[in-house]
């Protein structure tokens, strides 16, 4: 294997092949064959269970829950076969283009911290402050503002620079002249705490809206009103249900 790599350590980018070249030049054929079979069939399982999860849960709380509640078990299963097919693109185009697993583990780590961390607290803790509204205007803004802010793991620069932004081709403090320019403001931060303002507002203004005026409870097509009385209702069981524990 050394000799075939010219030198006694394979570099950094053929680091992945160790295990695969292992398999292929240290054991018999038929032990290679199974192995390298064993691997594949390891990568397939744990991909397909992905896409199949990620698909399974939005078709589930974003077009049933949202978007068409009234839908059937045949129109459901056509979205979701659509849904899969749209992640599998997704993932070959990202498995494609972006060489970095550590890169992708970042971007993840941004996307749930900007957009799930608000709205996973709000929920949780002030379920009655929040509805569909809000989440989807403080979740749309806060997926914007990250877009334009730019990402070197997906190769592309900012269009939207915040104070401190580090240009490309320009040499930072440390010397170095990055190909793709940076943030250097908390922009992470900036954007995961208007995700839950926004949403907050929102809410706030579309069940004051359907509150004061009955009339246009019929276009609450997202259930504004709905969620905030079941919010409601669950408070008062559950403060009743530490009363009647307090009398025993």
């Amino acid at each position: 294997i050394n000799a075939e790599y010219g030198g006694s350590e394979l570099d950094a980018a053929d680091a992945k092949l160790a295990v695969p070249l292992t398999l292929l030049k240290l054991t018999p054929p038929a032990v290679a064959f199974i192995g390298l079979g064993a691997v594949s069939a390891a990568v397939m399982s744990s991909t397909d269970s992905s896409i199949l999860g990620v698909s399974t849960m939005f078709t589930r709380n974003v077009f049933i829950n949202v978007f068409y509640k009234k839908a059937s078990d045949r129109v459901s299963l056509w979205f979701l076969r659509g849904t899969v097919v749209v992640n599998t693109v997704i993932a070959m185009l990202i498995a494609i283009f972006v060489k970095s697993v550590y890169g992708l583990y970042l971007i993840c780590s941004d996307l749930v911290f900007i957009l799930l961390f608000p709205h996973l607290t709000l929920v949780v803790w002030f379920p009655k402050l929040t509805n569909k509204y809000g989440m989807i205007a403080g979740f749309g803004t806060a997926f914007f503002l990250r877009v334009l802010a730019g990402e070197p793991v997906l190769k592309y620069n900012a269009v939207l620079k915040y104070p401190y932004y580090q240009e490309p081709g320009v040499p930072d403090a440390y010397g170095d002249i990055p190909e793709y320019g940076f943030q250097r403001f908390p922009f992470r931060i900036l954007c995961m705490v208007l995700n839950m303002l926004i949403t907050l507002a929102v809410s706030f203004a579309f069940r004051m809206l359907f509150t004061k005026v009955p009339s246009l409870q019929k276009h609450d097509y997202l259930g504004a009103i709905k969620d905030y009385e079941e919010a409601e209702f669950k408070e008062d069981f559950q403060k009743g249900g530490k009363k009647n524990e307090s009398n025993l």
